[in-house]
């Protein structure tokens, strides 16, 4: 049986952008795409070469600057195009714009049952209008009513085949990919389709699988052969499903990723996994993972913790995917739930802060994730405590809690901690490189500055150490890994902000006879 060879990368796009929630969820891509893609295209086409020496300058790395070094005509088209195959999602961001703008010019306090004559017909049937209790209108959005609309365009979905290489990925969240490799093909290929499953479980024998992708390719003379190449026979997963029967054992993987296996059952937590032949750091691939997962973790809707490009890779070996419980209607707290239904998953299950999960042998705790939003209101986010047998486990990705204290119920239920995984990638972004195209009332300059999308410095990691008192700290997410240069923008250097403060930590709880490490590439531990 064929599959996609271990060292083939399957990139997923939405119109031609590397793919994340905001442009998978029908209700925030048109706002994407008119206040982020097309601004930056028209930028682009008015002055290219301003672009191409921003997108080369390492402090600038992950800013609004397209990097396409051809024909400069070739970004006009494809804007073109955009205006006409994303028009209804386009007129979309142009009636959420309105309403807002409606609400805070005539809801004063009065009832809204007449604003809604107002809203455009397109949007109207999805939105309740109210008011919060400090007299502050509002419109909270019925998601699932955008997802059974044509503003769900599945076609726009596709994906690009690429072996890997260890040349570096290119920054993708602010350039399409509109030009193919000579060595790439692109399925026309919905992230909910079966077919997701086929490419990376191995179902089908060779002359079946290529049958099933003819019809997805455009140029099958040229692409056929080249997708040929791309299989090999599937390989199965080292060791038994679920890793050792007795102990634990706890995978890092790079970045947020975490595997957590025992007795049969296994946790993967932020799933961004990197290829063989991608990086010469000793890492572990898809290939280090066992044949089922039992649950997949996810901590929060970031492009570096909920990645499409691995995620559907794991999908036919998917149990269940844990998101938090988003908060039922806000235009920036999209549902992870509903997105992850329609890419295909069969079971989705929503956690609230301190509820729990039961599985044989523990159990899955979800926690208050603090900070790193930007101030908005967003609760699609968890930080999650994991027991298992005898180990518990702490990972609190890039959660930024005003004190440790705020953590009094989490220790209540989790009084012993074997390891504390924390992240410190303390400099973060500013609120508008993520949530601007969102944005319906812009922020000044020191407004946006102050709204970090940020995790905790080395004061505040100092004093999570203390109050749970871990047998091991590991300091992760820091986004450094060569393999995730393309979405985090972030090049590792032990002079950065960031890395002195984390290293800064590791050297005082080493000063206290404990166990700390800032863990980049990979670890392997057994508890």
């Amino acid at each position: 049986m064929k599959s996609l060879a271990p060292n083939v990368r399957s990139v997923p796009l939405v119109n031609s952008w590397f793919a994340h929630p905001y442009l998978v969820s029908p209700l925030t891509f048109g706002l994407y795409t008119k206040h982020a893609h097309l601004a930056m295209l028209e930028s682009f086409i008015e002055d290219p070469a301003q672009h191409l020496e921003s997108a080369l300058i390492p402090e600038l790395l992950g800013g609004p600057f397209i990097n396409y070094a051809d024909d400069p005509a070739d970004m006009a088209r494809f804007r073109d195009r955009t205006l006409e195959r994303c028009a209804p999602q386009l007129r979309c961001a142009d009636a959420i714009g309105a309403m807002y703008q409606t609400l805070q010019n005539q809801a004063k306090g009065a009832g809204v049952p007449g604003l809604y004559a107002q809203i455009d017909p397109q949007i109207r049937n999805g939105v309740e209008l109210s008011y919060d209790l400090c007299k502050q209108p509002n419109a909270r959005f019925i998601e699932s009513v955008f997802y059974d609309s044509p503003l769900y365009d599945t076609s726009l979905q596709t994906c690009v085949l690429e072996k890997a290489t260890y040349e570096p990925r290119t920054f993708v969240l602010s350039t399409p990919q509109i030009k193919r490799r000579d060595s790439s093909v692109e399925l026309r290929l919905p992230f909910g389709d079966p077919l997701w499953n086929h490419l990376h479980g191995g179902a089908h024998d060779a002359a079946e699988l290529m049958e099933m992708l003819r019809p997805r390719v455009d140029d099958p003379a040229r692409d056929m052969p080249l997708l040929e190449t791309m299989f090999t026979e599937r390989r199965v997963a080292e060791g038994h499903r679920g890793g050792p029967a007795d102990t634990v054992r706890i995978r890092y993987l790079g970045h947020a990723c975490v595997l957590m296996e025992c007795g049969g059952v296994s946790i993967l937590i932020d799933p961004l996994i990197s290829y063989p032949d991608e990086s010469r750091i000793d890492h572990f691939t898809f290939d280090d993972l066992p044949e089922r997962l039992d649950y997949v973790l996810i901590t929060h809707p970031h492009q570096d913790h909920i990645v499409f490009e691995t995620l559907l890779r794991l999908r036919s070996k998917v149990d269940c995917v844990v998101v938090g419980r988003a908060g039922g209607g806000n235009l920036q707290d999209i549902s992870l739930k509903l997105m992850l239904l329609r890419c295909g998953f069969g079971r989705v299950v929503e956690l609230g802060e301190y509820e729990t999960l039961e599985f044989e042998g523990g159990r899955i705790i979800g926690a208050p994730f603090y900070g790193e939003h930007a101030d908005l209101d967003i609760r699609t986010k968890l930080a999650f405590g994991i027991e298992m047998q005898d180990a518990a486990c702490l990972f609190f990705a890039d959660s930024n809690p005003p004190a440790p204290e705020f953590y009094e119920p989490l220790k209540k239920m989790m009084p012993r901690i074997d390891c504390l995984f924390l992240g410190m990638e303390c400099v973060g972004a500013p609120a508008t490189w993520l949530y601007g195209p969102l944005l319906q009332k812009m922020l000044t300059r020191g407004e946006d500055q102050s709204r970090r999308l940020d995790g905790c410095d080395a004061a505040k990691a100092l004093k999570m150490q203390e109050y749970f008192d871990p047998k091991r700290l590991f300091i992760y997410a820091m986004g450094a890994e060569p393999w995730l240069t393309h979405i985090t923008s972030i090049l590792y250097s032990e002079e950065s902000t960031q890395f002195k403060e984390a290293r800064m930590v590791e050297k005082t709880v080493r000063g206290q006879g404990k166990q700390a490490d800032v863990l980049f590439g990979k670890m392997e531990l057994m508890l």
